[in-house]
């Protein structure tokens, strides 16, 4: 046969003596126009063959030397390249002595570099590749789910319009269906085949949520259609199945059987909210959104284009009914998954929908009455559970209670948003779940450092007052209904230096630990909503002049002043707030008003209700108050306002 072979090269073939991969010397055989036809290549097949003027038949033509070696040199493709340890993409990263240890070790021809700079340098490689969720496409879609370690099948079947196929991803516990024409998709369909009906009654809801994921948008196209809202959704799925062991332990049934618990629950609380006289005439919505801030939250399986479970516990605007259906205000939720256990010193979980007695409340027989303020929940205590570690059948001589084990999984509770709490109140948290270890007490940021962060060219003094000034723009409404805007120069004091914690997620092991921990959660998502619209991204901060010099004297600083030309501007309206986090969460705040200064001090208590501590503004002695008002209605105005600023400017144009 005229093709050569490894075996014969050292002696048939010769290295070409010029170096361009285009030549056609003589004294390669192989490019004689004399020699056979079945291996006569054109300049352009040599140029993309391995056996080309630098390297013959894929040997390098400088005797093996590092330094005279071609590996990977003149390739026009990056696999061949890469699959001989020299892709020039790798070597650009610091990578290319990575690729080339694969290869039979020849990665070290080229010299070994620090090792902790390849490992971290193929760290960011990896983290820029996981970020990256891919586009929409049947391969897009597939790639990802690979990746996170389901399995994938597909089918093709005709369909209403015409030739479909068909993505089965496939769990131990899920099985997701996704139909697409032409790299569109047309239908998901969600099913859990090993789970109870409990958990298969919210599958049309969350195949819903997918298929709004996958479908094409105004001005989207499959170029364009990114994954990532999908790859969010379908990673939470694939964590709980990751996790269930089937049969004995499915956390899908595990996550619905809190939320079967908690349902019956917040029914239960509305239920007995309806028969107060305050809620005599209010709407089935205002009730639940009562329930929700005030009781033991409103579970949701779901819900905002996000699959799981969340516990909505807070709403800003609870308290003002809205005008329209598609309004949506922020609201404040505990998310609910499961996640692997790190070490047996936390309590496993268990699959269980009922952690409340039927009932919800304790039997008057079981209540002291002395120390009851209230409805005792009746919680119970499912079993603990346990799974096979080992198949009985290899085990025989082995005591069956020798071979069972504990589920090496956890509940976790993820806060949504994060929630800025004092230290002290973290610390009651993470104990009250016995999740201490948790906490790391060392870190020592301050509560104000983490709602207000410092800018760069701020001093910080931990242990003095921060003073933060901001500017912002507030509507006015006269007593017509005209509106106007007045400007707020407001400034926030901050006398006691107080540290604090970003609450960002919480290992629990019964739903009850929960529903105790949100009264004090509401206080602080109450505050951050006021502080936020007062003093937050709405509002222009106030720097100090960077041209003023510290040094120069009064009289050379009037003289400046002076000599600068008059800024003819409307007087804004100043406002001092300062806040205070221990003992307690308080609010003093101190503005003009008519002709005298006001002095308001709020407490905000659990809840996130909001009671007068002192104030000027009215005779706390009269009944009926002055111009109809009373002391607690300046509280309810904040809660209703959660704006220092249109709540001033209430009190100002209802007093004035």
């Amino acid at each position: 046969m005229a093709t050569p072979t490894p075996g014969k090269q050292p002696q048939v073939v010769a290295t070409p003596p010029v170096s361009t991969p285009f030549s056609t010397s003589n004294h390669h055989p192989a490019f004689s126009p004399h020699g056979p036809r079945s291996v006569v290549l054109s300049p352009q097949q040599v140029k993309k063959s391995p056996a080309n003027s630098n390297t013959v038949y894929g040997y390098p033509s400088g005797g093996g030397h590092p330094t005279n070696s071609s590996f990977g040199v003149g390739y026009d493709s990056p696999s061949a390249a890469m699959a001989l340890g020299g892709a020039s993409g790798l070597a650009d990263l610091g990578l290319d002595g990575i690729a080339g240890t694969g290869i039979g070790g020849l990665g070290s021809i080229g010299g070994r570099g620090d090792e902790d700079e390849r490992k971290r340098k193929l760290q960011q490689v990896m983290e820029i590749l996981q970020n990256n969720k891919g586009r929409l496409s049947e391969a897009g879609i597939e790639r990802l789910a690979r990746r996170m370690g389901l399995e994938c099948l597909w089918e093709t079947h005709m369909g209403s319009g015409g030739s479909m196929r068909t993505l089965i991803i496939a769990g131990s516990a899920l099985a997701l269906d996704i139909d697409f024409s032409n790299n569109v998709v047309k239908k998901v369909a969600l099913s859990f085949p090993e789970s109870t009906e409990f958990v298969t009654k919210h599958t049309e809801k969350a195949g819903d949520i997918l298929l709004r994921d996958l479908q094409l948008g105004p001005n989207e196209s499959p170029l364009t259609k990114m994954l990532d809202r999908f790859a969010a959704n379908l990673e939470r799925l694939a964590a709980l199945d990751k996790l269930s062991i089937i049969p004995g332990l499915n956390c899908h049934e595990a996550i619905a059987g809190i939320y079967e618990s908690l349902e019956r629950l917040h029914i239960w609380e509305a239920e007995r909210l309806r028969e107060q006289a305050d809620m005599e005439g209010k709407d089935t919505a205002y009730i639940e959104r009562t329930a929700m801030c005030t009781k033991s939250g409103k579970p949701a399986m779901h819900t905002r284009d996000r699959l799981g479970l969340s516990i909505d516990y807070w709403q800003s605007k609870r308290r003002v009914t809205p005008t329209s259906t598609k309004t949506t205000e922020r609201t404040w939720s505990l998310l609910v998954e499961c996640a692997p256990l790190p070490a047996l010193v936390f309590p496993p979980l268990r699959v269980s929908q009922n952690w409340i007695s039927p009932s919800i409340q304790k039997a008057a027989s079981e209540v002291d009455e002395i120390f009851s303020q209230g409805p005792i929940l009746d919680w119970l205590e499912p079993d603990n559970m346990l799974l096979p570690s080992v198949k009985p059948d290899a085990m025989e001589d082995i005591d069956q209670s020798s071979t069972q084990k504990v589920p090496e999984a956890m509940f976790v509770a993820k806060y949504d948003p994060p929630l800025i709490v004092p230290m002290g109140l973290a610390m009651q948290i993470y104990s009250s779940t016995n999740a201490n270890s948790h906490l790391d007490v060392y870190q020592t940021t301050t509560f104000d450092g983490l709602m207000f962060p410092h800018s760069p060219n701020e001093s910080i003094e931990p242990t003095e007052a921060r003073t933060i000034e901001t500017e912002s723009t507030v509507p006015v409404f006269d007593s017509k209904g005209v509106k106007s805007t007045q400007t707020h120069r407001n400034t926030l004091l901050i006398e006691k230096i107080d540290y604090g914690r970003k609450l960002t997620d919480l290992p629990f092991s019964h739903p009850r630990q929960l529903v105790e921990m949100l009264p004090a959660l509401r206080q602080y998502a109450f505050l951050s909503t006021v502080l936020g619209k007062t003093f937050g991204a709405d509002s222009k901060l106030i720097t100090k002049d960077p041209n003023i010099n510290p040094t120069m004297s009064k009289k050379a600083a009037f003289a400046d002043f002076m000599s600068q030309p008059p800024v003819r501007k409307h007087e804004a309206f100043k406002m001092d707030v300062t806040l205070t986090t221990q003992p307690l969460l308080r609010l003093r705040v101190v503005f003009p008003c008519r002709k005298e200064t006001a002095d308001v001090t709020f407490d905000i208590k659990l809840n996130g209700v909001v009671e007068v501590v002192s104030q000027n503004l009215l005779d706390e002695d009269a009944e009926s108050g002055r111009k109809g008002l009373i002391a607690a209605d300046l509280g309810r105005m904040l809660e209703i306002t959660e704006d220092l600023g249109i709540w001033a400017e209430y009190i100002r144009r209802r007093l004035g």
